[in-house]
């Protein structure tokens, strides 16, 4: 497999109403899914002419050295957005905000450390403290796969120092006049509900293509009953012309929007998301064969525009400040009242072209020059009421957050040399000119102008790999990578955490490993280490400082065919990082490090059923550094506890078109919360503060897939 990955209204502001307890449908559950399989199992042999592929754990799933592939079109869970779906996987942890939008992380790196790609273009947050992640943006269903690069061993989009996970779709080619459908649908606990449907109308000249998305649920609970505020409702909407004069050329004009509401039990001063509005408009233009060694030349322009306001007021009621409880009789009662509104806006521009070559039959070069245009603006508002008994009086406070502006132009080429049979080489380099300015930059509350106020700087960064593949033995590739990945400051964390002067980081990193494919069984182990001069970490969630890092880790999968019907699965994931600057008294743990993470099952397959058990196994993390941590948390003060939960779900492909799916999540209702999870903030009344941010109790869910 080649590296390079070839192309492929307005929400009404309520709260939403609760769902059902779970054991208040427990029994229909169970009765579904008892008469579901009853029936799978008497129809199997009938229905069983189309054999699901056995590749690995899931079954559209490809492996490569630092890389895997996976398709989308059948994927039997469902996910609100692309961090929910990522979650699933060993390498990934998440820190969760609420019921969605929660940040992803790979191998202990997100946010702006891990690049998050749509259709070859870099997805960019707009908000501070990751309210609204990249991921939050992408809804897996309405993509065609994903290929998650590990480290930084890919300079295609961006320097990506922890790694890439790239979402595309594969254009739809027509021979003749027709129509290409896909729909998804699904429903589970806690009043989830979630909708797809992608339509295609074409013809050999021309495409159009419109995907609708829905997404929304309600307050969830854990697995001690007690609910969190924590409802959302997402929609977004795309339409895709594309002109196909000749096999050999493309015109693609695209427009996107979409829109959020969001309840966030993790923050207390921002209050909620009250709009995520996202409009987007794209054109690609692709050339292709056009000569004997010049394969393809592919040219994108967007525009992205991001409207995001959080408040305290419009989805949870006001609380009220009683200034002086219980007073003397006589004395009027004093009380104040603050209704605050965030409100921060995005506008990114974006160029890039993309020429591929094959230089000789055995060696296949890219090249590449990228151009972007970013601005990102934040303003708070407070309205304050303050009341002597029924006297009150009203006061508006505007105040500005932060103003920067960059521009960043980058140079890349990447390239592949087959040696032999046994051998292929893997060579890329990226370079990235910034130039940021920013306007008046303050605090959170406005208090404090910062003096890097009104400043320009400059940066420059570089990322390049070097990998060799070869395969040792049939059926065994060896392969070791060593790679440098930079990365300036991102905006944000110059915004929110008076970072205008961060130093870029630099990572030095080597992965060393082995994928084995044998008849019966497949298995691979990675073991990576880096080091991170000038990490930012980021002090009590407001101060940000340069310190040394390290990081050691490894990452082993296995999965063993026992019978022609069954198989066993399992795989963890470990990182072990340490801040060698520390705090004045010598190295300490770099904080906002995930625990060792296993996961492992069993899967039986007859004919188009498949089941799967599934459990995970988590350790404690006693490794941390209270107050400190990433631009999207930080660590808390005690050690969080290791857990275990298990899982089961069923799919059945009645036909060629079609697959259905049931499962039930956290089935044993265990109580409990990620390492990485958040601390609540400010909860409305009828809610309880319990500190950190649990996950859901047990979770059933159903899904329907249709590709016709």
């Amino acid at each position: 497999m080649r590296l390079f990955v070839s192309h492929y209204p307005d929400l009404e502001v309520r709260r939403l109403p609760l769902a059902h307890p779970l054991s208040d449908s427990s029994v229909g559950w169970s009765g579904l899914a008892f008469a579901w399989l009853l029936l799978v199992m008497l129809t199997g042999e009938a229905m069983g002419e189309y054999v699901l592929p056995q590749i690995n754990i899931s079954s559209d799933r490809v492996k490569e050295p630092l890389i895997e592939k996976e398709s989308l079109k059948w994927i039997t869970r469902p996910s609100s957005d692309a961090a929910e779906f990522l979650r699933q996987k060993p390498e990934f942890s998440s820190a969760k905000i609420g019921g969605t939008a929660g940040t992803i992380f790979l191998r202990g790196l997100g946010g702006p450390r891990l690049g998050i790609v749509m259709n070859d273009s870099l997805e960019e947050a707009g908000a501070n403290h990751g309210t609204d992640p990249a991921t939050s943006y992408i809804q897996p269903d309405a993509h065609d796969s994903i290929t998650v690069v590990k480290g930084p061993n890919s300079v295609l989009y961006g320097s990506s120092m922890g790694g890439l996970v790239i979402f595309n779709e594969a254009p739809k080619k027509f021979d003749k006049p027709g129509v290409r459908t896909r729909v998804v649908g699904g429903m589970g606990s806690f009043g989830r509900r979630d909708f797809t449907a992608d339509a295609t109308v074409g013809n050999p000249l021309l495409q159009l293509r419109a995907v609708v998305n829905f997404t929304r649920g309600d307050n969830y609970k854990d697995g001690s009953g007690r609910e969190f505020f924590s409802f959302f409702k997402r929609n977004s909407n795309k339409l895709i012309a594309t002109f196909t004069p000749t096999k050999d050329f493309s015109a693609e004009f695209s427009a996107e929007q979409g829109d959020a509401q969001v309840a966030f039990p993790a923050f207390s001063l921002m209050g909620d998301g009250i709009e995520f509005k996202r409009a987007i408009l794209g054109s690609r233009f692709v050339v292709k064969n056009i000569s004997d060694k010049f394969r393809k030349l592919e040219v994108q322009l967007y525009d992205r525009n991001l409207d995001h306001h959080m408040d305290n007021f419009t989805l949870r009621p006001v609380t009220v400040q009683i200034l002086n409880p219980n007073p003397p009789l006589g004395i009027p009662l004093l009380t104040e009242t603050d209704r605050r509104t965030l409100m921060q806006k995005f506008r990114g521009r974006s160029a890039r072209a993309v020429a591929t070559f094959d230089l000789t039959p055995s060696i296949e070069a890219v090249i590449g020059y990228e151009h972007k245009d970013e601005k990102f603006g934040g303003n708070n508002q407070t309205a304050g009421t303050f009341c002597i008994g029924p006297a009150c009086s009203t006061t508006n406070t505007f105040s500005p957050f932060y103003d920067l502006h960059t521009i960043n132009n980058s140079i890349f080429s990447e390239a592949t040399y087959i040696v032999n049979d046994k051998t292929t080489l893997k060579f890329g380099l990226r370079r990235d000119y910034f130039h940021t300015t920013s306007g008046e930059l303050r605090d959170f509350l406005g208090s404090t102008i910062f003096p890097t106020s009104n400043s320009q700087r400059n940066d420059v960064t570089n990322l390049g790999f070097a990998r060799i593949e070869r395969e040792l033995v049939p059926g065994t590739v060896g392969y070791i990578s060593l790679a440098n990945g930079e990365r300036a400051a991102s905006n944000l964390e110059r915004a929110s955490f008076n970072g205008f002067n961060l130093k870029k980081e630099v990572n030095h990193e080597i992965n060393m490993g082995v994928n084995l494919t044998r008849p019966t069984w497949q298995s691979s182990l990675t073991v990576f280490a880096s080091r991170i001069d000038n990490f930012i970490l980021i002090n009590q969630g407001t101060r940000s400082d340069n310190i040394d890092a390290t990081r050691f880790g490894t990452e082993f999968d296995l999965t063993k065919q026992v019978t022609p019907n069954w198989r066993l699965f399992g795989n963890l994931a470990w990182i072990r990082a340490e801040n060698l600057t520390g705090h004045g008294n010598g190295p300490v743990p770099l904080a906002q490090t995930p625990p060792l993470d296993s996961r492992f099952g069993v899967i039986f397959q007859q004919g188009t059923f498949t089941t799967t058990v599934g459990g995970r196994a988590v350790m404690k993390q006693s490794r941390i550094d209270p107050g400190f941590g990433n631009s999207l948390g930080i660590d808390n003060p005690g050690t969080t506890p290791g857990f275990m939960t298990a899982n089961m779900s069923m799919s059945w492909r009645p036909m060629k078109q079609a697959q259905l799916s049931l499962g039930v999540d956290n089935i044993f209702d265990v109580t409990y919360y990620e390492h990485l999870s958040r601390r609540i903030g400010d909860v409305p009344p009828g809610f309880v503060n319990f500190g950190r941010l649990n996950e859901p109790g047990r979770v059933v869910w159903f899904r329907v897939v249709l590709n016709m």
